[in-house]
């Protein structure tokens, strides 16, 4: 059953559905937000708490016909509600700073050939060198296969806005690897 055949019959609240969306999500969910924070157990919570919010209200959600990148964009509300709550002297948006870029990411980003593979730890370093927001546009872009308007929305942008922290973030790589 396609996502978003699922949803519809999560939002009539059948159970079974239920649970096939939260097995189905859950490890996008979770993979996304080990990125940005280091705490399994605050992105169990989190996922936990979305899910209880989605079954409180299934009757009164909406049809989608992008259930993946519905849930990404609840998780991520609720997870920086809770950095929020747990830092209330600092600005929400500091929190983006934790996104993690792993190495097997960057190696998603280029095929491996000779050249890619003596500039794979210049690439490493260069990422690590990115804030955590250039770090989660190249995750969601390149490795989740976002597109800008999805990207957009999800952090808050603008298209344009999303696609030029792309574009600047590519450049800052190049100049840092080349």
């Amino acid at each position: 059953m396609d996502d978003v055949a699922l949803w519809k019959l999560f939002i009539r609240g059948e159970e079974e559905a239920l649970g096939e969306v939260y097995r189905r999500f859950y490890p996008l969910l979770k993979s996304y937000g080990k990125r940005m924070t280091h705490d399994e157990e605050l992105v169990r919570d989190v996922i936990q708490e979305l899910f209880v919010k989605l079954i409180q209200n299934c009757r009164h959600l909406h049809p989608t016909n992008n259930v993946r990148f519905y849930l990404l964009c609840a998780f991520r509300h609720k997870l920086m509600d809770a950095f929020a709550s747990m830092r209330q002297t600092e600005n929400v948006e500091d929190c983006s700073d934790y996104f993690s870029f792993e190495p097997e990411d960057a190696n998603r980003l280029f095929e491996k050939d000779d050249d890619a593979l003596s500039c794979e730890k210049k690439l490493g370093q260069a990422i690590a060198r990115l804030s955590g927001r250039q770090r989660e546009i190249l995750y969601l872009y390149y490795v989740k296969e976002l597109p800008h308007r999805e990207i957009a929305s999800l952090l808050s942008i603008s298209v344009q806005s999303s696609k030029n922290l792309l574009f600047r973030t590519i450049c800052r790589i190049k100049e840092w690897v080349l």
